[in-house]
């Protein structure tokens, strides 16, 4: 074999490897981006959730009372 035999070997072989490697840890990067994105995301259906259910015992509460004057109204008469 002869020297650039040699070299042109081991280029096919190095140059696959570390494209494999940096790909590897691109996705290892990605899903990092990524969890961090849900985690955020949880917390804010959390907060959102949260906000939802007080505006909806907020409204409850306001029907109830509107039930109460109107029990109260129409047993006046």
């Amino acid at each position: 074999m002869t020297d650039t035999q040699l070299l042109t070997l081991a280029f096919s072989v190095i140059i696959p490897v570390s494209v494999m490697i940096y790909s590897n840890s691109r996705v290892g990067d990605l899903r990092t981006s990524i969890d961090r994105q849900l985690t955020g995301l949880d917390k804010q259906i959390a907060d959102l959730k949260s906000h939802l259910d007080k505006k909806i015992d907020t409204a409850f509460e306001h029907m109830e009372l509107l039930l109460k004057l109107h029990e109260a109204e129409h047993h006046k008469k």
